[in-house]
Order: structure tokens, then C-alpha cells, then sequence
């Protein structure tokens, strides 16, 4: 033990939530101007994912995915459809549900956005190496699954 009777190995308090916030600002300050160039801001470019990636969602289920409130989620979604990037139908088990889907405009937008953003992640990739940054997706996703069972 160090004077002051704390572990030389142990991290200052604050230190692993201060280097998880570094890492997402300095991820987010990478992307946006290249979504930007797409026409996207990264709240947009992140919604799309889903529904692109993962297929028509509900509301209550990009809310989730997100983490953030259902009202936050539905101001961005007709934000979204006013500019032609996504539409918002039934849901074909349930009328009452709304499924959020990509417009033609939205599904090419997203497409270009994310290409620039592969580029950074094959950039991450090769700077750590691929054993480290397989390491670091499953550590990230392992501390996301954790903080929302807390």
C-alpha cells in the first residue's frame, strides 16, 4: 500500500468514469463533423442506425435503446420526418404501436454517414490492434449491460 493507505494499482476515485467520458466526447467529436458532411447530426445518424441497421422500430424501443426518455425520442423522430429521413406507420401486430422506419432519403443519407464512420472504426482498429479493440467492445458493452442493471 502507498502512503495514504490506498493500493499504487487502484485508480483515484472518479478515474473510470472520467476515462469512459473521454473516450465517448473524443469519439463523438470524430464523428460529427463527418456525419455533418452527410447531412446528419449525430442524433440522427445514431436513431438511424437502429432503425437501418436492426430493421422498424417502435418508439418505446429507440427510447430504450438510447436511454433516454419516449418525449425526446418522439421530438427527434418528427424532426426527422419534417427533413425526409425516416417515416413513422403502423405496426402490422398492433395498430395502436408506431414503427419508425428509414425513408429512401434516410437510407442513403445513413449509408454515406456510416461509411465515413466505418473509416474511423477501422482507423480505431488498427491503432489498438485487433485483440485489444475486440477487448475494449466487450468491456464496453459489459460496463453498459452493468450500469443499466444498477
Amino acid at each position: 500500500m502507498a502512503s495514504g493507505g490506498r493500493d499504487p494499482e487502484e485508480a483515484p476515485p472518479g478515474a473510470l468514469l472520467y476515462a469512459i467520458q473521454e473516450a465517448s466526447d473524443a469519439l463523438d467529436e470524430r464523428l460529427a463533423p463527418l456525419v455533418m458532411e452527410a447531412g446528419l447530426t449525430l442524433p440522427q445518424f445514431r436513431l438511424l442506425w437502429y432503425v437501418v441497421e436492426q430493421g422498424p422500430m417502435r418508439l418505446s424501443e429507440l427510447a430504450r435503446h438510447r436511454r433516454c426518455v419516449k418525449s425526446n425520442i418522439s421530438n427527434l423522430v418528427r424532426a426527422m420526418e419534417r427533413e425526409d429521413l425516416i417515416e413513422v406507420g403502423p405496426a402490422p401486430d398492433d395498430g395502436r404501436a408506431r414503427l419508425v422506419r428509414p425513408t429512401r432519403r434516410g437510407r442513403a443519407t445513413y449509408t454515406a454517414a456510416a461509411q465515413e464512420a466505418r473509416r474511423v472504426e477501422e482507423a480505431l482498429r488498427t491503432q489498438l490492434g485487433g485483440r485489444e479493440a475486440r477487448r475494449l467492445e466487450r468491456l464496453s458493452l459489459s460496463a453498459a449491460k452493468r450500469l443499466d442493471e444498477m
